[in-house]
């Protein structure tokens, strides 16, 4: 086996603030090829209940990686980050894949390409294709992106769970898909709406979370990371290096602040955004109460985008770090999702 990237080294993430603060793409010296359309692919019939079938993943400080192995026997390290972009690649993965890319545009400082069709995997070792883009890798970056993604080839991001029905077990570290949506849970005390803006296009989930009596509109975001600063991890404790997060914005981390001064906060605990943090002491998800969850500070401008990606304006964004407890079925087909704890 020829790993395309190592996977026996630490993993550093890609933190799931990036689509909160990319603008639309403009093009330079070249127009914007039409939008795909996307339209999700019919799954084969078959006989029996749906199955639910366990991926290859790796789970590193509370976030989940999947790790499919080709035909080709390359091991293939990609991010999954339900609060991020589309399914993408770096530039130079995809030329040791085969894959020919075709230069779009300019975004952000960075040269984006076509990419190609989703890879094919070695029984045992596979990951599904995304359902709803015709089953392709939508962009590349070439070199600059958003974080650094040392020891992951790229992200599998809102699109590519689009769809389907997903569990994230975070006290077993398996996630797994259905092979056939299941039929929908009903709604009750474990089970909550989470509401998509325009699916299967646009699948930012977003939640409602109970905080110190107050509801408040959240992403749902496997992918939101951090790095603490030596300050940060001197009080927040726990491995050094990039970790589950959660972030909140300006006028709610002021208000939070206001109300609760006996809360706990770390100036510049976190390195990336050089942002302060504060800690929740506990907040109500889907009916269970979890905590402390330390939020990073994030500016209006990083949530400026959320109206073209959210239903509705969130307030927060909520990653590992407070889901870690549970087991949680995410239901892109029917936008709702289901909180389990033993």
């Amino acid at each position: 086996m020829s790993p395309v990237h190592s996977t026996n080294l630490a993993i550093i993430a890609f933190a799931a603030v990036a689509p909160l603060v990319s603008a639309p793409a403009q093009s330079v010296g070249a127009a914007a090829p039409p939008a795909r359309r996307y339209v999700c692919d019919s799954l084969p019939t078959k006989a029996g209940a749906p199955q639910l079938i366990v991926l290859p993943t790796r789970y590193s400080n509370d976030r989940f990686f999947a790790v499919p192995v080709t035909t080709s026997g390359d091991t293939l390290l990609w991010f999954m980050d339900s609060g991020g972009g589309g399914v993408w690649v770096k530039r130079p993965i995809l030329e040791q894949m085969g894959i020919t890319s075709r230069f779009l545009l300019v975004e952000n400082g960075d040269t984006v390409y076509s990419g190609g069709p989703f890879p094919t995997f070695a029984p045992g070792a596979s990951i599904p294709a995304p359902r709803c883009n015709g089953g392709q890798i939508e962009f590349s970056a070439s070199a600059r992106t958003p974080l650094p993604l040392t020891g992951a080839i790229g992200m599998l991001g809102n699109t590519y769970f689009a769809g389907r029905v997903w569990v994230f077990d975070y006290p077993a570290r398996t996630a797994a898909v259905y092979d056939q949506p299941p039929p929908p849970r009903p709604f009750g005390p474990h089970t909550i709406p989470m509401t998509l803006r325009q699916p299967p296009r646009v699948n930012h989930p977003r939640i409602q979370v109970l905080v110190a009596g107050d509801t408040i509109d959240m992403l749902l975001d496997t992918g939101a990371s951090s790095e603490l600063t030596p300050s940060g991890l001197q009080t927040i404790g726990g491995p050094a290096g990039w970790r589950a997060s959660a972030f909140v914005t300006t006028p709610q981390w002021n208000k939070w602040r206001a109300t609760h001064p006996e809360w706990r906060v770390v100036p510049k605990g976190e390195a990336h955004m050089n942002a302060d943090m504060i800690e929740v002491p506990s907040l109500t998800i889907a009916g269970y109460e979890v905590g402390p969850v330390w939020f990073a500070k994030r500016s209006d401008r990083s949530y400026a985008g959320t109206l073209r990606m959210m239903d509705k304006p969130i307030q927060a964004s909520l990653g590992g770090v407070a889901l870690r407890p549970f087991r949680i079925t995410m239901d892109y087909v029917n936008q709702r999702v289901t909180f389990e704890r033993q």
